[in-house]
């Protein structure tokens, strides 16, 4: 990951790698993009969480998904939608997965590295302390316009959008959060031992 330019974010997994469960996915924006990031040491773990998914997915199960396929990250109450667009590329919210399966297979862990720093959701408030600020996007590295099928929320917003999860009504109770996730991870699982039987 150090050639990759993915340094950083190794950094910070190795700060909490403790508590961060295998055969999790980490969605890293590279050293670059972290530079301009500022990032409490007590919040690193829940900033490592909103870049990751807890399941193993390898580039070809990402791509295989469903356009539109809903994602949980380990962050409680946020989501990934998943965009893929006529030429191939693939958008987690806004963040496009630009540089597929950068981990060595060796790890428990799965990891792609993203276009972006992926930021609190606005109508959320960040733990105490937390601000995470990344670079002004390069207007030639925005995603296109999404295609007429999508809804057109879901790639215009400036953050990524987790209205799926916190804005259609009250907040859902912690054990009804955690069946949700359970339920994903199951499916997610279920969704690998599939294709890999059928291939």
């Amino acid at each position: 990951m150090q050639k990759a330019r993915y340094f950083t974010f190794l950094m910070l997994v190795k700060m909490v790698g403790n508590k961060i469960p295998p055969n999790t996915t980490f969605l890293m924006p590279n050293d670059r993009m972290l530079s301009a990031a500022v990032i409490p040491e007590n919040q690193v773990l829940n900033f490592i969480f909103l870049h990751s998914i807890p399941a193993p997915m390898l580039y070809k199960d990402l791509i295989n998904l469903p356009n539109g396929t809903i994602l949980p990250s380990s962050e409680p109450n946020y989501l990934f939608r998943t965009v893929q667009r006529d030429n191939g590329t693939l958008y987690l919210n806004n963040a496009e997965l630009v540089s597929p399966d950068v981990c060595n297979n060796e790890t428990p862990f799965r990891c792609h590295g993203i276009s972006t720093v992926i930021r609190w959701p606005v109508h959320k408030k960040a733990p105490a302390g937390t601000t995470c600020q990344s670079p002004p996007p390069n207007p030639v590295a925005l995603p296109p316009a999404p295609a007429p099928s999508m809804p057109p929320t879901s790639m215009n917003s400036p953050a990524p959008s987790p209205e799926i999860a916190t804005d259609s009504g009250p907040q859902n109770s912690a054990s009804s959060d955690i069946k949700l996730r359970g339920f994903f991870v199951y499916f997610l699982g279920s969704l690998l031992i599939v294709t890999s039987t059928v291939i």
